[in-house]
């Protein structure tokens, strides 16, 4: 049902007569913008309460403050504006709406508008951005620089934020010389949240009622009524403000087109009926909004039977980082489009955030916690017997260390994605996941100590290392309860911006293709029935092990499918540091090393401080050169309880490997001696020792992305070769293995979901 308002100081400058026909035409709400020729964001604190007063005693609501903000030349200080616009959020706050109108600038005829594009972006998005904080709806009304499709779609498409909208006017088109519905509506339709409604004269510019110009206005309705728009439509005549004949005119010309249209609007002087009334004779009650079934757990689950009856757009399988960084980006690139998402996790809602956020996993708690609720494969793989999984939602992001790296730009140079592209995607996955270096330098001196040593003592690449935390526990209002970043961050991001379906307990057992097209899933519950699940698109992200066995168990063909199993050389070391020679106050040590091209050796410090000395640890990572004989295989001689092959892992190390592995011992000596620090012996008399593969869960590579499909299993795009709409975002789509993969999986991620999203869009 349509909601009309008015744009008063239309009707008059005085409040009381304004009022008066409003409610003779049956309008409740009120468009804001001035009285007694004042401007709204010109009115005194004073003035303002009482206006809502006398607005309140009538039964009058504020629709919108018609604000004048950007309704100015470019060359006009941005900041009058925001002081503008913080004035009039002040105001919509006080009066009880969530709505602002704007303007987009006045650019000089002489120059051309594209000349001040960027300039009006930049703009843009700084007011939206106060309107994020705010949570107000910015509504732009087309004139000025936005006053056609073309550049008002520019506007939002760059500014991507849900809280700039597009109050759509008619009129305003016409003026401009642009159709509005021809020309204008279906390039911005999906950005419209309001309407303004006057009608013009082509050849004049006149302004005239509705359904008496050329603005299409019968269109539009009939567009609407298509749509089902429910909002306002306020009615904004340009009688001048002298002349309420002119508006009670227009009013009644465009409620004639309303009930022409076969369009319900609000009336404020119809009869009154009750809940029951309504609910019996003109629309079923909504059903409850939190349904049973939803009712013990921290966020809703969709029960296997009804996602058997949805068409998905895109099914994902697994929520550890690489799937709940294409979710969130799924959801927040589609919004309100109207697409369908389905997710599936084979295990249960472990913990809402990661280990390290609750206080009552704290003092090793959290290690213990997930450690017992881990599966330990390495215990079945010899080859690869530190291998572990975390089967929850969430995935192992539930307990990962939080440091997020990036692979060196000599590494990701010369994989098939340009190095601009990466460099984006980098920017996109540290910015949503806090990573920053602040939490590292947390230990004030004493580290800055052990980076000092380490720049004078051939290594001026050390480093505070970065990490996946948010520091601003309030900011701007916003309280952010999780300061270690996990999967559930991306979760959460997502359900804000659209809803989804997500199964727990469901175990994907099959992938459904036909004619190189994916079509599917076959999941099962836990009581072991099988549900056909149908999407245009799956994106796989159940881990190195999980995603190629899922694969192979399909039938998938790939020749390096499972191949190229890859995982960090990694190391422990110790050494001592007498603790008179670093009096300081000692916290953690989060300081590290970086690979480089020509030592290719990662080495974190920790260290423990006792009375007379310090404990210094050093864990280091070694490049592993990838190789097609190390894989996961199915073992058919091993089924699980949902029908599918238990996986079997071939690995060894190869004479690089071995050579890699001996220098690191030196390597890390070297780092210790730079620091000061004596090495310690470790258990058998070495002073370093080899952590089993798996163990640092860097595992990767069993379906590394690629151009040639006798050396990849997926294309640049994540997209397994030969099966359209298949895509893999984990770690296993990596062609290499440098550092920590999670910030790079999570990179790569949203890279696939934003290709999803270009081809599902033709």
């Amino acid at each position: 049902m349509i909601t009309l308002s008015a744009f008063g100081d239309e009707i008059s400058p005085d409040l009381d007569t304004q009022l008066d026909v409003m409610q003779s035409e049956g309008i409740q709400y009120l468009d804001l913008r001035s009285v007694e020729h004042k401007n709204v964001i010109d009115l005194t604190d004073e003035e303002a309460s009482e206006i809502k007063k006398r607005l309140d005693d009538r039964g009058i609501k504020v629709a919108s403050i018609a604000s004048p903000v950007a309704k100015v030349s470019i060359s006009e200080p941005l900041a009058a504006e925001v002081t503008k616009l913080r004035r009039a959020i002040k105001l919509a706050k006080f009066f009880g709406t969530p709505y602002v109108r704007i303007f987009t600038f006045v650019t000089p005829k002489e120059d051309g508008p594209y000349l001040y594009r960027d300039e009006v972006h930049r703009r843009m998005k700084e007011l939206a951005r106060i309107a994020e904080q705010e949570d107000i709806t910015l509504l732009i009304d087309n004139e000025g620089y936005g006053d056609n499709g073309e550049r008002l779609k520019d506007i939002f498409e760059y500014v991507n934020s849900p809280n700039l909208r597009l109050a759509f006017d008619p009129a305003n088109f016409i003026v401009s010389m642009v159709l509005p519905m021809t020309d204008a509506y279906p390039i911005v339709e999906p950005y419209i949240s309001y309407f303004h409604i006057k009608d013009a004269r082509v050849n004049t510019g006149e302004i005239v009622p509705a359904g008496e110009g050329d603005a299409q206005i019968r269109e539009l309705l009939a567009r609407l009524k298509q749509t089902g728009y429910s909002g306002f439509m306020s009615i904004e005549p340009k009688g001048g403000g002298e002349h309420p004949d002119f508006f009670i005119k227009a009013a009644g010309a465009f409620k004639r087109l309303l009930d022409e249209a076969d369009i319900e609007w609000r009336n404020s002087n119809a009869a009154a009926y009750t809940y029951q009334d309504l609910i019996q004779t003109v629309i079923p009650p909504c059903p409850s909004p939190m349904p049973a079934e939803n009712d013990k757990t921290w966020i809703p689950l969709t029960p296997l039977e009804k996602m058997a009856e949805e068409n998905y757009d895109v099914l994902i399988v697994g929520t550890g980082a690489g799937g709940g960084a294409a979710l969130w980006r799924l959801c927040e690139q589609w919004g309100n489009k109207g697409k369908k998402i389905g997710v599936i996790e084979a295990g249960d809602l472990l913990l809402p955030t990661h280990a390290s956020n609750l206080d009552i996993l704290s003092h090793g708690r959290a290690s213990r916690f997930i450690s017992s609720n881990a599966r330990h494969i390495g215990e079945d793989l010899p080859e690869f017997p530190g291998a572990k999984q975390l089967i929850a939602l969430g995935g192992r992001t539930l307990q990962w260390s939080a440091l997020a790296l990036r692979m060196p730009r000599f590494v990701t140079d010369t994989w098939p994605i340009p190095p601009e592209e990466m460099e984006i995607y980098y920017k996109i996955a540290e910015h949503m996941m806090n990573v920053n270096s602040n939490y590292a330098m947390r230990n004030g001196s004493a580290s800055w100590i052990i980076l000092q040593r380490l720049w004078e003592n051939g290594y001026p690449e050390a480093a505070y290392m970065p990490f996946a935390v948010d520091l601003a526990p309030v900011q701007n209002g916003e309280i952010h309860t999780d300061l270690w970043f996990s999967s559930i961050d991306f979760l959460s991001k997502a359900r804000n911006r659209m809803p989804f379906d997500l199964a727990a307990n469901a175990r994907a057992v099959k992938i459904a293709a036909n004619d190189g097209n994916v079509t599917g899933i076959t999941v099962m519950s836990q009581d072991k029935r099988a549900y056909e699940l149908h999407a245009k698109a799956v994106i796989l992200s159940a881990s190195t092990f999980e995603t190629p066995r899922l694969l192979l168990h399909s039938g998938i063909p790939g020749k390096t499918i499972g191949h190229y199993l890859t995982d960090n050389i990694s190391t422990r070391s110790s050494a001592e540091l007498l603790r008179k020679e670093m009096p300081e106050n000692i916290g953690p040590l989060d300081v590290y090393i970086p690979k480089r091209l020509d030592s290719p050796v990662q080495i974190q410090f920790s260290w423990q401080a006792e009375a007379e000395k310090i404990l210094l640890g050093a864990n280091g990572y070694g490049l592993m050169e990838p190789r097609y004989e190390n894989m996961v295989f199915l073992n058919p001689d091993k089924i699980d309880e949902y029908g599918v092959p238990e996986i079997q892992v071939q690995f060894t190390f190869s004479p690089k490997d071995l050579q890699m592995l001996r220098g690191m011992a030196e390597d890390v000596q070297r780092a210790f001696s730079a620091i000061g620090a004596a090495v310690t012996d470790m258990d058998g008399g070495s002073i370093i020792c080899l952590r089993p593969p798996g163990e640092s869960n860097h595992e990767s590579g069993t379906c590394r992305m690629g151009t040639d499909p006798s050396t990849s299993a997926a294309d640049p795009y994540g997209q397994i070769h030969g099966i359209h709409g298949l895509f893999v975002a984990d770690n296993s789509i990596l062609p290499d293995l440098w550092s920590n993969p999670t910030l790079t999986t999570v990179a790569l991620a949203i890279r696939t979901a934003d290709y999803i999203v270009s081809q599902l869009r033709k």
